[in-house]
C-alpha cells in the first residue's frame, strides 16, 4: 500500500480524472483533487471521503498559469512532499481546420499543454526522489485529426514534453510517462460524437457505431481501463519504465 504518499491529479472531479483519483486512493494514496469546477469538485471529494479514503479537493483553474506555482507551493506547505503527479486536465472542440480561430487554438493549448508544463515545473522541486509523473496524452497525437487539430497537436506536444521531462528528472529517479487513451465513455466523447455527427450529417449513434467498428477489441474503453494503467505507472511495478507513451485503445492503433 501507499499510505502517507501524496498524489496530485488535475481535472480530477469527473470522467477519467475521477477514475484515476479513485484508483490511486484505493491503493492508499492521499489524493489531492485539482479542478476548476468547485461544485463537481466538492461532490467528488465527498464521495471519496465517505468511502473512507484520504481525499482533499482544491480549486484550481489551469487557464490562469500564474496561480499554478502559488497553489502547488501552498499544497506542499500543508501536506508535505508529493509522490505522484497526474496531468489529466484536458479540453477539446470539433471544428474544420479552416474555421479554427486563434482563441480556439489558445484555449486548447493553454489547458492541455501549457498548464501541464507549468504543473511539472511547479511540482518538481517538491516531488520525492523516485516519484512518478503521468501525463494524459491521446492516440490522436500520432494520427491526423482534421476536426480536432488543436487537440491532436497539444497531445503530440504532451508526448514530447514527457520525453524531455523524463531525461531532466532521471537523475532523481523520477519517472515520467504518458498514457494515450483511445475513445472513452466520458461526457467529452459524447459531446464530440454529437459535434462530429452534425458535421458528417449522421446521428451520434451512427458516428459512435462507425468508430466502434475500427476497434479490434470491439468496445469503447471505460475510464477505469485507462485509470488502472495510470495506477500501474505510478507504482513500483513500473520502476524501470520512463519516457514512454503507452497506448490504451483496444488495439485501434494497430489497424
Amino acid at each position: 500500500m501507499n499510505r502517507n504518499k501524496i498524489a496530485l491529479i488535475t481535472g480530477a472531479a469527473q470522467g477519467l480524472g475521477f477514475a484515476i483519483t479513485d484508483v490511486l486512493s484505493s491503493s492508499g494514496y492521499k489524493v489531492i483533487l485539482l479542478d476548476r469546477n468547485e461544485e463537481q469538485l466538492q461532490v467528488a471529494t465527498n464521495k471519496l471521503v465517505n468511502e473512507g479514503k484520504d481525499a482533499h479537493g482544491i480549486n484550481l483553474d489551469l487557464s490562469f498559469t500564474e496561480d499554478i506555482s502559488r497553489i502547488v507551493t501552498k499544497i506542499h506547505e500543508d501536506f508535505g512532499d508529493f509522490h505522484v503527479l497526474v496531468n489529466n486536465a484536458g479540453v477539446n472542440f470539433v471544428k474544420p481546420v479552416e474555421t479554427v480561430t486563434e482563441k480556439d487554438w489558445d484555449f486548447v493549448m493553454n489547458i492541455n499543454l501549457k498548464a501541464a508544463f507549468f504543473m511539472i515545473q511547479s511540482v518538481a522541486p517538491y516531488i520525492s526522489n523516485g516519484g512518478s509523473i503521468i501525463n494524459i496524452s491521446s492516440i490522436a497525437a500520432s494520427s491526423p485529426r482534421p476536426l480536432s487539430v488543436a487537440y491532436a497537436a497539444s497531445k503530440a506536444g504532451i508526448i514530447s514534453l514527457t520525453k524531455t521531462a523524463s531525461i531532466v528528472l532521471a537523475p532523481r529517479k523520477i519517472r515520467v510517462n504518458a498514457v494515450c487513451p483511445g475513445a472513452m465513455e466520458t461526457d467529452l466523447l459524447a459531446k464530440m460524437a454529437v459535434d462530429m455527427s452534425d458535421l458528417a450529417s449522421v446521428t451520434p449513434e451512427e458516428s459512435m457505431k462507425n468508430y466502434l467498428g475500427d476497434i479490434p477489441l470491439g468496445r469503447i474503453s471505460s475510464p477505469e481501463d485507462v485509470a488502472k494503467t495510470v495506477g500501474f505507472l505510478a507504482s513500483e511495478d513500473a520502476s524501470y519504465i520512463t519516457g514512454q507513451a503507452l497506448n490504451v485503445c483496444g488495439g485501434l492503433t494497430v489497424k
